[in-house]
């Protein structure tokens, strides 16, 4: 504030009058040291009555009106435009700002749905695959019981004719029987027996590896018809995407319109080809805002929700409001100047009619002070790190009066102390140069 005021407040420079220098000869040849007597030359200068009233510090900018929202939209599908917004057509919410024919799509979706009855279909093929192998696997169990309870019992039956020839052949060698007949005939059931018995007990392994193999071959099927489904399973899953993706895609052939607005480009007229990844259309929402840059030493004045008064260039002679709705926390610095962004939300129902790139000026109130004493902020000046104005006497005679000055803005200042209500300055102070000549600043 102090360095702004500074920089508001003008350094004494001189530019000397032939006129006024003469009046000063007269002046100082008459002894006058503590007060400069310009008599009726005095009104020659401008001055200002000190008054009592409000001073409100403002920060002025330019803007212009902007859409609170922009879109840009491309097409991710190919064919051909069927119907499209042109450059300044004004859409509302819903409305459809471009289309694109999905002939293709609807085949690739008829393709998927193809696609996801086949996989249907052979996962029910193979969930009778997988219930023929559970079915086979049990017969086989029941066979392979069956069979090994026959080779046991067979076993069981030549190993009892093989002891009952064993016994007939005790019998004949204790003299039981002792006929030749009956020693031929027991040796013979004898041999005869055991060569069963060890047919039996072939047969019985043949029987055990047979069960064995197809109760594994079985298994296998088992196995792979529960694979079998795993995979239809997967391909019906992957099926299902396809056709899901598909319908999503017939879905992209159109854009919508997010909010009402005005479309300020478009790529594509209806019957060209379109082709993904092109800009095909952009839109401004005709919500409205003022954007707007300020310097990095007012920027800390601002606040969100602040008053603004706006006036555009357009409607010059008329002044609306609006407040602050944003205030960017990142600067631009364009050669050496920081600055910041920030947005203005109008009044509607008081402003005129706004249009897309319009210039504003806008007046913001940071803040002021009410029923004080104030000057204008050119008729102070500093000397020797002192404030001082020219106060014009009743008899024309300037003295130079040091005051205490407060709140200020790009027209006035407040005085503290020092001057009363009704006493004349001098809007442009006068002074004594070195050498004896009478001068006066000049805007």
């Amino acid at each position: 504030m102090k360095k702004m005021l500074s920089k508001l407040i003008r350094k004494k420079f001189f530019i000397v009058s032939t006129t006024i220098a003469i009046i000063a000869v007269i002046m100082v040849s008459s002894g006058l040291s503590s007060c400069k007597g310009l008599g009726d030359a005095s009104t020659l200068l401008d001055t200002f009555e000190v008054t009592r009233g409000d001073i409100i510090q403002t920060i002025t900018t330019s803007g212009y009106v902007e859409s609170i929202e922009k879109n840009d939209y491309s097409i991710t599908v190919s064919g051909e435009v069927l119907h499209a917004l042109s450059k300044d057509d004004v859409f509302s919410k819903g409305d459809v700002l471009i289309e694109v024919d999905n002939s293709r799509q609807e085949l690739l979706i008829a393709q998927s749905e193809e696609n996801l009855n086949l996989a249907k279909d052979s996962l029910a093929l193979a969930k009778i695959s997988y219930q023929q192998a559970l079915d086979y696997n049990h017969v086989a169990l029941q066979l392979a019981d069956i069979n090994t309870k026959l080779s046991e019992q067979s076993v069981q039956n030549t190993l009892t004719a093989l002891e009952d020839a064993n016994e007939y052949v005790t019998l004949v060698e204790e003299g039981v029987l002792s006929t030749d007949l009956q020693i031929s005939q027991a040796s013979s059931q004898s041999h005869s027996a055991e060569g069963v018995y060890y047919q039996t007990l072939i047969n019985q392994s043949s029987t055990y590896w047979s069960n064995l193999s197809s109760m594994q071959s079985a298994a296998s099927q088992v196995k792979i018809a529960a694979k079998n489904i795993n995979q239809t399973e997967t391909q019906l899953k992957l099926s299902e995407i396809s056709l899901e993706l598909a319908r999503l895609e017939i879905d992209n052939n159109m854009i919508y319109a997010p909010y009402d607005g005005i479309v300020i480009s478009s790529s594509y007229k209806e019957g060209q080809y379109a082709s993904p990844g092109i800009n095909a259309i952009s839109i401004i929402s005709s919500d409205f805002v003022i954007r707007a840059d300020i310097n990095e030493i007012d920027v800390i004045n601002l606040e969100i929700g602040q008053d603004v008064d706006i006036r555009l260039d357009a409607y010059y002679e008329t002044n609306f409001k609006g407040k602050i709705i944003k205030i960017s926390q990142i600067p631009t610095n364009i050669g050496g100047v920081v600055s910041f962004e920030f947005l203005v939300k109008p009044e509607i129902k008081n402003a005129p009619k706004l249009l897309y790139g319009l210039s504003a000026s806008l007046d913001i109130i940071t803040s002021g002070v009410e029923n004080v004493l104030y000057v204008p902020i050119q008729s102070v000046f500093e000397e020797d790190g002192k404030t001082y104005v020219d106060v014009v006497a009743d008899d024309g005679n300037i003295e130079k009066r040091e005051i205490d000055t407060g709140t200020f803005n790009y027209d006035f200042i407040e005085i503290k102390s020092g001057l009363s209500e009704g006493d004349n300055i001098l809007i442009s102070p006068v002074h004594y140069n070195p050498t004896g000549s009478l001068g006066f600043e000049i805007n």
